[in-house]
């Protein structure tokens, strides 16, 4: 077992940091779900995004304007290329002025060059004055979030590491843990020669610092030393005061649900008086001195890099860890770095090397939930994608991933291994009970048991007429899944459509849509892939799929892997045609009363449904679907969570299985909880994986394609 997968089932199997867990996750969704109902998200982070990608083009001219203004008002601005050379600066000076005492608020950036353990070899004292900080100070650990760095704590965990501090048993009352952190903190305040602080933001046409924050500890850390040193990333420039109010405003929401935290500090320089004679004085009431460490440490080699630049679009709010399935399943310390989740993989890649990321980036399971709450929009999803393309033509193929892509990108290699799936289904049968549901073996199991005895391609011909006049040609791209797993799924699809006057091509030429070689960073299969799909579906009017995942890969990766080609322009003509089941009938078609008239079956089967990943992020569909299952006489309710992953994500749950059945446990507890008669869904990979999970945990519902549902309830007759 790797120690990765170590770390992953351990966090799994700790019932504690489960608890802690599912705690945060659900009192953050409240407050991000009211934070966010009185303004515009998407506008809001339209504007945020706009201003990140102009200030981060112009970082070197605004750095420059920075370091004027802040000069100018007497702070000193030093320039760290590396963390070495920030921490020897910052001790350097601490050791200079006699520091012995150093009180810090939360910096992320301070974690990312290892400042804490640099000044205490130096043979100062550092205090973390942040509540979650100092919690783990106290617990010799790493953060595990950017805005909750003890949310793998529970409150009765904290309460018995409290209690070793003021050697009394404290109860796992929150306001009383706070007092306690209140008393014993106090004094280091006063007693501190340096205060050591992050910023949010950097203000260039005034040379301020914007630092935001709730417990008010970095008010006290950055007012009562005498010394106050800012370490500050690059990527933190912004060019005006409006720029940075527009940032603050989504800010609070982002990270915690408020609509504003309870302080927002503005530091121009020290603090300063001419209250006598109009003569300036340095250190009133504040600091004497301000010191400014700009560190790069990668951040000027990620802003040239053409995948990766948004990456420092990230404002540290943590909303991506909040919603991450992953994340929720494993906290943060199976990552293993300073920076944690998906972005953290992308950005260790620049501070440290690709190589120390190249585990992180593998626990990004694409969902794109981390995109559709980050207000900046970062593609997460996408860059990690980049990264393992870097690796993959660094290091080639593992053999099972060469196995496993040939045997996808070949239609005569998967039906040959679905022979021999069905040739071994006894065996596997009798091996079902004596597997370990937390192993890898199930969804091999299942997978092999769900291979059809007959494709798609053989059971359908490659036209179908509809009975009277046809209103549309379209081709139907099955992908792998239907095509050897579900070709009912696909029969089903070609019925209804037929059904309301479509003429049904199956180009026999098409192949794999590329998207597990896509993932796996194999950029040169798919490419082979993409340009095999561009030639089979050419003449297509409209290309259906019912498979989102395929429609991604079909709509967006196609064009980006035959860039510079000469198919280039034929594969955006075909991505343009590109079009969900739900999406053509309802949007297109406007089949609606159609449908509706030709149902059969006035049975109220109570469904629910559950949105695959890449149908609502990807496609940005979840409404035609539902009405789809209305239109069919069903009685729709709605589970918690319906848009969460399932866990499976292709190949994602057989490299972590631990991390994928930890997540489709929460969706069966949440289909549980409506007692649905049937689970809808769109995606074949979630219909495998759902039914996989409510035969392991014994929930009655059926799962179901859409378009089975639909088939199934159509009259005999057109």
């Amino acid at each position: 077992m790797t120690n990765q997968r170590k770390r992953i089932r351990q966090a799994i199997q700790d019932p504690y940091l489960q608890l802690a867990l599912e705690r945060s996750a659900n009192a953050y969704s409240a407050a991000r779900a009211a934070g966010m109902q009185s303004v515009d998200f998407e506008k809001q982070r339209d504007e945020v995004r706009g201003i990140k990608e102009r200030c981060i083009s112009r970082l070197p001219e605004l750095f420059d304007r920075f370091k004027l203004e802040a000069e100018q008002v007497n702070a000193v601005v030093y320039e760290a290329n590396t963390p070495e050379d920030a921490n020897r600066y910052i001790a350097e000076l601490a050791k200079n002025r006699g520091v012995e005492l150093i009180v810090k608020s939360k910096s992320m950036l301070t974690e990312e060059i290892g400042l804490n353990a640099h000044l205490e070899s130096a043979g100062m004292k550092v205090i973390e004055t942040d509540l979650g900080e100092w919690i783990i100070q106290l617990a010799h650990e790493k953060p595990s979030h950017f805005t909750q760095p003890a949310a793998h704590k529970t409150r009765e965990e904290i309460a018995e590491l409290f209690s070793k501090v003021v050697g009394r048993k404290l109860e796992p009352n929150i306001p009383d843990l706070v007092e306690v952190a209140r008393t014993e903190l106090r004094r280091a305040f006063v007693e501190a020669q340096m205060g050591i602080s992050g910023a949010n933001i950097a203000i260039a046409e005034t040379g301020s610092l914007v630092i935001v924050t709730n417990e008010g500890n970095s008010r006290l850390v950055t007012t009562l030393p005498p010394i106050h040193v800012a370490v500050v990333g690059r990527e933190k420039l912004v060019e005006s005061l409006d720029d940075a109010n527009a940032i603050i405003k989504l800010l609070a929401r982002s990270g915690t649900g408020q609509k504003m935290t309870a302080y927002v500090s503005y530091i121009t320089g020290p603090s300063r008086t001419t209250d006598i004679e109009k003569t300036l004085a340095l250190g009133v009431h504040g600091p004497k001195e301000l010191h400014i460490v700009f560190v790069d440490n990668g951040r000027s080699e990620m802003r040239e890099d053409e995948d990766c630049a948004e990456a420092l679009y990230c404002l540290k709010c943590g909303a991506c860890l909040n919603v991450c399935p992953p994340y929720r399943a494993v906290g943060g310390h199976v990552y293993g770095n300073s920076y944690i989740g998906g972005i953290g993989a992308v950005v260790t890649s620049f501070h440290r090397n690709i190589d120390e990321a190249e585990e992180t980036l593998g626990l990004c399971n694409g969902c794109r939930m981390c995109v559709s709450v980050c207000p900046a929009e970062i593609d997460t999803p996408g860059m990690t994608i980049a990264l393992r393309e870097r690796i993959v033509d660094k290091r080639g193929l593992g053999a099972a991933d060469r196995l496993k892509f040939r045997m996808f990108g070949d239609l005569a290699t998967l039906e040959t291994a679905a022979r021999m799936a069905r040739a071994a289904r006894i065996p596997m049968l009798l091996a079902k009970p004596f597997v370990n549901q937390t192993s890898v073996a199930p969804n091999y199991l299942r997978m092999g048991l769900a291979f059809s005895g007959s494709p798609l391609r053989k059971r359908i011909p490659n036209l179908i007429k509809p009975a009277g006049k046809s209103v549309a040609r379209a081709a139907f791209f099955a992908g792998c899944l239907i095509d050897a797993m579900y070709p009912e799924i696909g029969e089903a699809v070609c019925d209804v459509l037929v059904r309301m006057g479509v003429e049904v091509a199956f180009p026999a030429e098409q192949t794999c849509c590329g998207a597990p070689m896509i993932y796996a960073g194999d950029r040169e299969t798919a490419k082979g892939l993409a340009i095999k799909n561009v030639a089979a579906l050419a003449d297509a009017d409209y290309v259906i799929t019912a498979c989102p995942t395929c429609a991604v890969a079909l709509r967006e990766d196609m064009t980006r892997l035959v860039k510079g080609t000469e198919f280039e322009e034929q594969s955006r003509a075909i991505a343009a045609k590109v079009k969900d089941f739900n999406e053509f009938l309802l949007n297109v078609l406007q089949a609606g009363e159609g449908i509706s008239a030709l149902i059969a079956s006035e049975e109220k089967a109570r469904v629910t449904y559950h949105d695959p990943c890449h149908l609502k992020r990807g496609l940005g569909i979840s409404a035609e679907p539902r009405s789809m299952l209305q239109l069919a006489g069903l009685d729709l309710v709605e589970m918690p969570e319906s848009d969460v992953c399932c866990g499976f994500a292709g190949s994602y749950s057989f490299k972590y299985p631990d991390i994928s059945e930890s997540i489709l446990r929460r969706k069966i507890e949440n289909v549980r909880s409506v007692e649905p008669q049937i689970v809808a869904t769109d995606c074949p990979g979630c219909v495998f994986h759902l039914r996989g999970g409510m035969a392991t945990y014994s929930c009655p519902a059926q799962v179901k394609h859409t378009a089975e549902i639909i088939a199934e309830r159509l009259k005999s007759e057109p």
